[in-house]
């Protein structure tokens, strides 16, 4: 990651997230806290892949593997014979192990954008799965690959709370509590396989300790 120094205004870690264009929630969340504790203890997925992927350490095929994993979260609520979002991420992780193409997957992903949904779960299914594989054949843009990730698990959290949604009293809570629910497991997803990057804030550390900005 290259920090910008005109933009940085404390010296709490957090800062990074400034750097980034992170989500606004995010930032509030890591500003009173250890790099350790955020990484540790954050309840929501996608903003642990963003940071990852945006903080520039991270091999790019671990961060394809963190998305693929958080909407597989989300695939047992795509209607039974839909196979599109299914494929695309199954044709990524064949990617991963090199038993694919990066062609392979641009096509899986074509299919799992076209295919059709009638409910707001199901779109949100195939919108995870063909962002995930998406992730896969951004090798040159770092940028569009940390929003890629992150957006797909977001949307995989996304996908249970439409499903729990429905016209009866306190809908709108079960909703809430279940894609909060979906965020805190994929985060654990994403601490299982991406171990908790530090390039970034060891360079803005040592910027610190420099007086670089003060």
């Amino acid at each position: 990651m290259n920090i910008d120094i005109s933009k940085i205004k404390t010296t709490h870690w957090s800062e990074l997230f400034l750097q980034i264009n992170a989500n606004s929630d995010c930032y509030d969340y890591a500003r009173s806290i250890s790099y350790q504790e955020f990484w540790d203890n954050s309840p929501r997925g996608d903003w642990l892949i963003y940071f990852a992927a945006k903080e520039g350490s991270v091999p790019r095929k671990l961060i394809v593997k963190a998305a693929c994993q958080c909407v597989r979260l989300s695939l047992p609520y795509v209607k039974q014979d839909e196979l599109r979002p299914f494929q695309a991420i199954e044709t990524t992780e064949l990617w991963l192990e090199d038993k694919a193409t990066i062609e392979e997957v641009k096509l899986a992903v074509d299919a799992a954008y076209s295919a059709n949904a009638a409910d707001s779960a199901s779109y949100a299914a195939y919108y995870a799965a063909a962002v995930a594989a998406a992730t896969a054949y951004a090798a040159d843009s770092a940028s569009y690959a940390a929003d890629s990730a992150s957006y797909a698990a977001y949307y995989a959290a996304a996908v249970a709370a439409a499903t729990a949604y429905a016209p009866a009293d306190y809908a709108a809570y079960a909703a809430y509590a279940v894609k909060k629910e979906m965020q805190q497991k994929a985060a654990d997803i994403v601490r299982s396989i991406i171990p908790m990057p530090t390039e970034a804030v060891k360079q803005f550390e040592r910027l610190v300790s420099m007086k670089a900005f003060w």
